[in-house]
């Protein structure tokens, strides 16, 4: 049982150093894409894109089906 106590303990420190918590106020954006599909945005230290799939985010915005879509892909990077 200690021996599982170590292991656990060991992870759960690993696991709190590997995380990193970015925050940042008033970010400009971008809406950009062969079609409009992508948001950018862009800080200091942050810089986030989603691309959505096919037309979800024009239709979202829009209001038309049920205002939800699919994020086919989401990139962070921390400088």
């Amino acid at each position: 049982m200690a021996n599982y106590k170590n292991m656990m303990d060991k992870w759960k420190d690993w696991r709190l150093d590997e995380a990193t918590v970015e925050n940042e106020t008033n970010l400009p954006f971008q809406v950009m894409g062969i079609r409009n599909n992508d948001i950018v945005i862009k800080g200091k230290k942050i810089k986030l894109t989603l691309s959505f799939k096919g037309d979800d985010l024009k239709n979202a915005i829009e209001g038309k089906g049920n205002k939800k879509g699919k994020v086919v892909l989401a990139t962070a990077k921390i400088k």
